[in-house]
């Protein structure tokens, strides 16, 4: 591709003023440098906790919708996993999820919704039953219903203003790959969202 040439350039200033006036080179570079390691369900004793503890400390506190951030979401399971598990609790007519990633490759693999097997092997058999359907090449669709309480946006987490007024931000595995004052940035900008109203 035009982009991985460009990559090969030995002269910095070239390749700087590219990735500044070419935005097909812009994008594809961040897809190159973006690590994207994603399943459902990551991590089920943290989805435990959201669901014993955390979700009905949303459902006491705030009115409906729910309002999530699912930040650096890459290609989509986590702001899904999200919402499976929010069914369990009220209508999916009653949460609204912001998922965003920088990457806008990684964000349109979440908006098709479709997964390997492999990106859903931690997935409660309950979810993948009710959510997902498979097809004639053993791709995992996501329904509809699922895909209707998620809103797909790009967000540079460094550069962007944040969304307002949201119950819950939920930022994993992300920060690890941040500088020290990058992370520093970033736990400023989530912790004006601290307030007695929000969490």
């Amino acid at each position: 591709s035009a982009a991985s040439d460009v990559y090969k350039r030995q002269d910095y200033n070239t390749f700087l003023s590219l990735l500044r006036q070419d935005t097909e080179i812009h994008d594809s570079f961040i897809t190159y440098l973006t690590i994207n390691v994603s399943e459902f369900y990551r991590n089920p004793l943290q989805w435990q906790t959201l669901e014993k503890d955390i979700i009905p400390l949303l459902l006491k506190r705030f009115p409906k919708p729910l309002r999530i951030w699912s930040a650096a979401c890459s290609t989509g399971d986590e702001p899904y996993s999200l919402a499976m598990v929010l069914s369990d609790f009220l209508p999916l007519s009653q949460v609204q999820i912001l998922a965003t990633d920088m990457d806008a490759e990684v964000l349109a693999k979440a908006k098709a919704g479709c997964y390997t097997g492999q990106s859903i092997k931690g997935l409660p058999q309950r979810y993948r039953d009710k959510f997902l359907e498979k097809d004639e090449h053993g791709i995992y669709r996501v329904s509809n219903k699922l895909k209707s309480c998620i809103s797909f946006k790009q967000h540079n987490l460094l550069k962007d203003g944040y969304p307002q007024r949201v119950h819950l931000i939920v930022c994993r595995n992300v920060m690890i790959y941040f500088t020290e004052e990058a992370k520093a940035v970033s736990y400023t900008h989530l912790r004006a969202h601290e307030t007695d109203q929000y969490l």
